[in-house]
């Protein structure tokens, strides 16, 4: 298969993705115009320095959730007029369960507060929370996660974080909630103190370039404290790929 063709999907996806999809792209419209932390001018694509994934850059198997379709970013030119985003999206299912998994390329050069975009596009929100995560690495990672309810389309939830162009992981915009720690293999917050010191809150990490992953699954009815487990562990294992791709990146585009 051709990296540019898009991987047929395994089943028939759920209609919802659809909804989601138009989301995700009047999401990436409204982060050009809507959040300072963004800079346009560059057409997106290898000739701004972004990585070019391809459908096995994430395995058909992940945190224990099946890949079941690919959606390449855009054609550079076709995007270039319209935001400076460029996304790789991946579409994953778990117990009749299905949600979108991406890479988000851009311009950003400090935290992206991803959250905005949503509420941009009529979702209302609901409770944001920011995890720190310790990786195997032992580098703490802040993930954060937001709900979302909007009429004609259910509820939904976000989960995103973000690294700069040396990999470093970001810390979050202190919006005024407290950040947590939070027990990945567990699923739940666990009781250790937060790392972060309240004069760190409004420390601000800048990077020629900061790039955003993110997971969001749409639903309707409750959503169960497992599933959100399974999809917090889906992002942070989609994540540790997506970074390790572009450290690969950097190294190849270094010679």
């Amino acid at each position: 298969m051709s990296s540019s063709e898009p991987l047929v999907s395994k089943k028939k996806r759920e209609p919802r993705m659809f909804v989601v999809l138009s989301v995700m792209l009047l999401t990436m419209i409204a982060g050009k115009y809507l959040l300072p932390s963004g800079r346009v001018g560059q057409i997106p694509g290898p000739s701004r320095g972004d990585i070019v994934l391809t459908a096995d850059d994430l395995p058909d198997v992940l945190a224990g959730w099946e890949k079941q379709a690919f959606f390449p970013a855009a054609d550079p030119v076709k995007v270039a007029n319209i935001e400076s985003w460029w996304v790789h999206s991946w579409n994953y299912a778990k117990d009749g369960r299905s949600c979108l998994v991406t890479m988000d390329q851009a311009q950003w050069v400090a935290w992206h507060e991803l959250s905005a975009c949503y509420v941009a596009n009529g979702w209302v929100q609901g409770d944001r929370h920011v995890y720190e995560v310790r990786d195997k690495q032992g580098e703490i990672w802040h993930i954060v996660t937001v709900d979302y309810q909007k009429a004609g389309v259910g509820s939904g939830l976000l989960i995103f974080s973000e690294f700069g162009s040396d990999g470093t992981p970001m810390e979050a915009q202190y919006l005024g909630q407290p950040f947590e720690t939070y027990d990945l293999e567990a699923g739940n917050v666990s009781t250790g103190q937060s790392t972060q010191k309240p004069v760190d809150r409004w420390r601000r990490q800048e990077h020629p370039r900061v790039h955003q992953c993110q997971v969001f699954y749409s639903y309707s009815g409750e959503l169960e404290s497992g599933t959100r487990a399974d999809l917090i562990r889906l992002h942070a294992a989609s994540r540790e790929v997506f970074r390790d791709r572009w450290n690969e990146h950097l190294k190849k585009s270094a010679g």
